[in-house]
Formats: C-alpha cells, structure tokens, sequence
C-alpha cells in the first residue's frame, strides 16, 4: 500500500515544530521511508510555504522552523476573527478521530490562549446568546488508516481496493474503486467513488469501510463527468441522475416549506387554497422519500409517478407493520 504522504508530511511538520532537533535519517527511522523519501516530503512542505531549513547542531544537519513564524501566524488575524474561530469548533466535531483531530484540538487551544484575558469573560456571555448544535457525528478514531490512505489516493488519482459493509446485503464486499472526494454531510464523512463492479459513481459511508489499500493503479475522472454537478443532483448526500420532482404542500404545512432552501434547483409555486408546490432536480432515491414522509398526510408527490408508485408501496407496507 502506497504510504499516505500527506499525513507523513504532516507528522513530519509537527515533529519538528515542536522544537525536537531531528535529522532526515531520524524522520526516515521513524516512519519507515528513505531519507530521499523525507527530503521530498520537507521540500513539499517548503513549496507549500512552511519555512523549513536545515542547520547544523553538534556535527548533525537537523531540521527546524523558522523562528517567530508562530508568533507571525497569531498576528495576523483580528480579535473578532480570533473570537469567530473560537465559536466554530462546535461546528468541527466531524474531525473527531480523523488524522489531524488532535491538532485542531490543540489550535482552539491556542486560539483561546491568544485572546485577552479580561475578554473571556465577556465571550463567555456571548456563547451563551449564541449556540450551534452539530448533528449527531460519527467517530472516526478506529478509521484513521482508511482516511489516510483515501486522502493519498484521492490526491495522487489511485485505484483503492475496498472491502465495504452493506447493511441491505448484510455482508462485505471487496471493490475496486476510482475515490473521487471526500464529502461532509450531517455529521459523517461519505466517499463519491466509481465502482468498477457496476460502472458508475456510488456514495459510501466512511465508517463502514473495513480495509482500504491504495494500489500503484492510476485513474483519471471521465471528462463528461463532474463530480460537483453529481453532488448537486442529490437531495442529501446520495448523487445520482437527477429528475424533475414536483411535490404539493397543503395550507398546514406550506409555512416550514417556503422557509427554507431545501435544494439550490427549488422553485415554489403558490397554490389558490393557501398551499404551496415545490419544484426540484435532483435524484428522486431513499432520502428524498424518507423526508417526504416526514410531511404525511400533508403532501402529494405530483412527479415522478416512479416516486409517487414507490412512496406508495412503502407507505402500504408500513401500514401493514402497525397492523392498518
């Protein structure tokens, strides 16, 4: 399996910001790689502008940063944007047990080290007036190999090997996956792949792949395909080809309906009796039908009459199990 170098990098860049001398031969001991492998690694951390150099400490070449860059980086964000900051970390609970999680933990640290002493007390005071509550979040702190090695593939456009579990077959399948992105969406990490078993990009959930390995097999994304224009068709995270959907709200419910952006393509019509139609394109799959359940007895699917049929027999199904 290909090493995951962006990860590397990263270890690498906190190793020696935390003031440990170290040597290339040191950094290669300690993950394992060539010091033509680190050399790499620290000249891709120069070009992406972190001030490395190397001296020469006791007769050894050893690596530091350089000093006040620190200090600089505090410097050059405002109190309110410092403050800003703060606030979001709720919002960053997703990176939980990802490979850098640690890191943002100790960066809102020193987020809140950098802020005046008399101004926390104040700060206090406005996180009481104003809260974010996160979706409930998925922990990735058993899945830090799989993040890695799907960061590396997707980076360097790497064929993976993936054995995924499937709650509908109740098993695990190997596939072979072109990883196209890795998306966010109501506290869990999903994966836009195209499977080669079945010729076509699917969605799967992070946590349920077991074992990831990067092979040396390069890839490139079809150029009729987006994979922005694939998100945008999904009325959730699941992509797919998007249909026109038009779906009728009766007066009750037509006010939490216009409140809210449900899709970037949604279009609402008013209705004379006081109701309201939404228009959409996206892909009429489980999550558009699960949320239009969600509006029973209030709503009518008008289009497609493929949703309308299978919203049927679900809704027949679950009547027969609470014994309608």
């Amino acid at each position: 399996m290909r090493n995951a170098e962006v990860i590397r990098q990263w270890r690498i860049l906190k190793t020696i910001e935390a003031g440990r001398y170290t040597s290339s031969k040191e950094l290669a001991d300690e993950h394992g790689v060539t010091e033509r492998t680190i050399r790499r690694d620290i000249e891709a951390l120069q070009e992406a502008g972190f001030p490395l150099y190397d001296d020469e400490t006791g007769g050894r070449r050893i690596w530091r940063l350089v000093d006040g860059y620190r200090q600089r980086v505090t410097q050059t964000f405002t109190l309110s944007e410092l403050a800003a900051l703060h606030f979001g970390k709720n919002l960053m609970s997703i990176l939980v047990g990802a490979p850098f999680g640690s890191d943002l933990e100790t960066a809102f640290d020193k987020i809140r080290g950098a802020l005046p002493e008399k101004a926390l007390p104040y700060l206090a005071r406005i996180s009481d007036l104003f809260a974010a509550r996160p979706d409930p979040f998925k922990d990735y702190s058993k899945k830090r190999e799989v993040i890695a090695s799907l960061v590396d593939a997707i980076l360097h456009q790497r064929r993976v090997s993936a054995s995924y579990y499937s709650f509908s077959s109740r098993r695990s399948k190997t596939y072979q996956l072109d990883p196209y992105r890795l998306v966010y969406w109501h506290g869990g990490l999903y994966l836009y792949a195209r499977a080669h078993d079945y010729d076509e990009v699917r969605t799967f959930a992070v946590e349920r792949l077991q074992k990831v390995d990067v092979t040396d097999s390069p890839f490139e994304v079809p150029r009729d395909f987006n994979v922005s224009e694939y998100a945008r068709s999904a009325f959730g995270i699941a992509g797919g080809p998007p249909e026109k959907v038009e779906l009728q709200f009766d007066k009750e419910i037509a006010g939490y309906v216009r409140e809210r952006v449900w899709h970037e393509s949604q279009q609402l019509e008013e209705t004379a009796d006081g109701g309201v139609v939404l228009r959409l394109q996206v892909a009429p799959n489980f999550e558009l039908r699960t949320w239009i359940k969600g509006y029973l007895p209030h709503v009518r699917v008008l289009a497609p009459a493929s949703l309308r049929e299978e919203l049927r027999r679900e809704i027949a199904a679950a009547a027969e199990a609470f014994g309608a």
